[in-house]
């Protein structure tokens, strides 16, 4: 049987997809992609076994996907993964999936909360809260630059879940309003920036580097053209899976993301250089 392709033109579209995939009782590989970053889901005739976004795997990485917009999804047939991260049944998951879009329906009616607003936080609160260490971590990135979008995908917090606790930050008084910094999407990135990315590749996973590079480019770059900086997203997240160190990790993600500011013209700012060299 045939690869199947489609598109997602709405949030969520990607959960009736994998729906029908289900009560089809399908095996194999469904690739999503969608705002420059891309996950993967695997079924066993018609059974969700396995979901990876990143370093997000099971439930948590369907939670992610489940909230990306425009993008695209292409089913292989037959593929499969020796990983198992969803137990549940797969009318468990979908019933869960299905939850998550209603309460994700109800929150964002507040359109100060959807996933593009950037805050930033307040000298004083005005409410009284109780704080977690994830809610210290979320607290000490809101600078008024970063999107929620932004934070969600640099902690790896799934979407809704972000969102609520900024709702539970802006009931207490700890955040207000800010404005949205300019995107970087439209940057391109040739092959001097790729030069200096496998140069950070080979002082993180050594020599060899330029083989797993040539890996993670594949399928996201025609000959001699430059990519854009929104595929670079998707480019660290190949390149980090062959990094099981967090702390090489997180640091070759910092630098690659300072370097592609650079060798896009726009110089970097202090906040970014200050935190690659902590």
């Amino acid at each position: 049987m045939s690869e199947q392709n489609g598109e997602i033109k709405d949030t969520h579209q990607f959960a009736e997809a994998l729906g029908f995939l289900c009560s089809e009782k399908r095996t194999g590989g469904l690739l999503i992609r969608a705002e420059g970053r891309e996950g993967e889901v695997f079924l066993h005739e018609g059974r969700i076994t396995h979901a990876q976004f990143g370093h997000c795997v099971g439930l948590k990485a369907l939670l992610f996907m489940l909230g990306w917009e425009a993008g695209t999804y292409n089913f292989t047939p037959q593929q499969t993964s020796d990983q198992t991260t969803i137990e549940m049944e797969a009318a468990a998951v979908l019933s869960l999936l299905a939850q998550q879009v209603q309460e994700w329906n109800r929150i964002t009616q507040d359109q100060t909360l959807n996933l593009n607003a950037v805050l930033h936080l307040l000298p004083q609160a005005s409410g009284t809260i109780r704080l977690t260490k994830e809610d210290w971590d979320i607290l000490a990135r809101i600078d008024g630059r970063k999107s929620l979008k932004d934070i969600s995908y640099e902690m790896y917090v799934p979407p809704l879940d972000l969102v609520k606790v900024m709702q539970r930050f802006r009931d207490a008084g700890l955040v207000g309003a800010g404005s949205r910094h300019p995107e970087k999407a439209g940057a391109v990135l040739g092959k001097d920036y790729l030069s200096a990315l496998e140069k950070e590749l080979n002082l993180a996973i050594g020599p060899v580097a330029s083989i797993v590079l040539e890996e993670a480019l594949k399928d996201l770059q025609e000959a001699a053209e430059p990519l854009t900086a929104d595929k670079i997203e998707i480019v660290l997240e190949r390149l980090s899976k062959a990094m099981p160190d967090e702390k090489k990790r997180v640091r070759f993600e910092q630098t690659a993301r300072r370097l592609a500011v650079e060798f896009s013209g726009k110089p970097p700012l202090k906040e970014d250089q200050e935190e690659t060299k902590g």
